[in-house]
């Protein structure tokens, strides 16, 4: 074979490589710009998708929650949910299981349709979403601190330490020594005398209270102490419902000058129609006649405590309507107009049901929340919805 043959046999590829070659990459970027257009526009309809999520969360919200939880989640009957520590701390299926199941004896009751609510399991992530939406833009709620209270202060004081110390501390018998005195007042720092109550001097008679008292009433004596220290008189916060089973005790006694003290006391701290029958009482106990003081008081303690009926349609309308209806027809809680319950107990049990709640149920008490006069204004409203 010739060299020109050979030649000729060679053939030339390098033309088709490249166009090969170009066709690769052509290829390669265009798979790369619909990937990147493709993950875009998934992207997309995932923010889409999102977004149409907390906009039904938050009409879900509104209509079930925000009675509740306040309508930016401030607060208010339910817990405060925009907390920036709260919705850091606290992962979606948490809040997901909570309003799925509610908090048992609590007033958060169970919002899913699988626990007799009105919600389905999507209704509850569209909540959650919405809530989540929050964190973002949501305060740093700092803790409430507890103000020491004297009033309470006045009230242990008169009831565990004036028998030593005297009322108002002014001394007592021997040598026990007068807290209430300017002098000593000044000589003395707070820092001594809660470390007197809590450890006690047992070589001069003075017990030890740090194992009896908790650390929240010795705080309320140490408030005492240096109100008295400034100059202060303070009356102890004794309940109406204890003043009058004082007063009761006193006149049972013969002691009408305890009863009448204990009298002038509760018409300090009771209203209305109680205080009307107070007065009464008074003036039975400076005529002398215990027999009668005793049986008005006696009717009054029957039918304790009586509230403003005015009052507590407000307080209703703040604290009860959200769950049992503005016009008390019922809802997440009982129908309470014509209410069996309400009309077999008497004022006292009404309102210590109202302070303990009910187990088990999204009944939950108010104590800590309501004083008992405000509970007891809510009785008087409740009972107008009665036969």
């Amino acid at each position: 074979m010739s060299t020109g043959n050979t030649t000729a046999m060679r053939e030339d590829y390098s033309s088709y490589i490249k166009i090969g070659l170009a066709l690769a990459l052509a290829l390669l970027l265009g798979v790369s710009l619909y990937w990147w257009s493709d993950a875009a526009r998934l992207q997309a309809v995932a923010e889409r998708l999102h977004e149409e999520r907390v906009q039904r969360g938050s009409q879900v919200y509104a209509a079930q929650c925000a009675a509740c939880h306040g309508a930016q989640g401030e607060g208010g009957v339910g817990w405060r949910l925009n907390d920036r520590a709260l919705l850091k701390n606290t992962q979606d299926e948490v809040f997901y299981s909570v309003i799925r199941s509610g908090v048992p004896n609590t007033q958060m009751p169970a919002w899913s349709v699988a626990y007799g609510g009105p919600l389905t399991d999507e209704d509850i992530r569209d909540v959650v979403a919405f809530l989540r939406s929050w964190e973002a833009t949501a305060p740093e709620v700092q803790p409430t601190q507890r103000v020491a209270d004297p009033q309470q202060g006045a009230v242990l004081f008169a009831s565990t330490c004036a028998i030593c110390h005297g009322k108002d501390g002014r001394g007592g018998e021997g040598d026990i020594p007068a807290i209430n005195n300017p002098q000593r007042l000044r000589a003395l720092d707070d820092a001594w005398y809660r470390n007197v109550i809590a450890y006690g001097r047992p070589a001069k008679g003075m017990p030890t209270w740090g194992t009896v008292l908790s650390p929240e009433q010795m705080d309320d004596l140490v408030a005492l102490i240096g109100a008295w220290r400034a100059g202060q008189a303070v009356v102890p916060a004794f309940s109406g419902q204890e003043l009058l089973d004082q007063a009761l005790y006193a006149i049972s006694q013969d002691d009408l000058e305890s009863a009448a003290s204990s009298v002038s006391e509760a018409r300090r701290v009771v209203t209305g129609a109680g205080n009307e029958m107070l007065a009464n009482a008074q003036a039975q106990l400076r005529a002398g006649d215990a027999l009668g003081a005793q049986k008005t008081l006696e009717l009054l303690r029957e039918s304790w405590p009586l509230g403003d009926p005015a009052n507590g349609a407000l307080s209703y309308s703040a604290n009860c309507a959200v769950c049992h209806g503005p016009q008390g027809g019922g809802g997440v809680g009982v129908a309470l107009v014509n209410n069996a319950f309400v009309q077999s107990q008497n004022n006292a049990v009404l309102v210590q049901f109202l302070l303990e709640g009910r187990a088990g149920t999204a009944m939950a008490g108010f104590a800590g929340r309501l004083p008992e006069s405000e509970l007891a204004d809510i009785v008087a409203f409740l009972r107008l919805w009665q036969p």
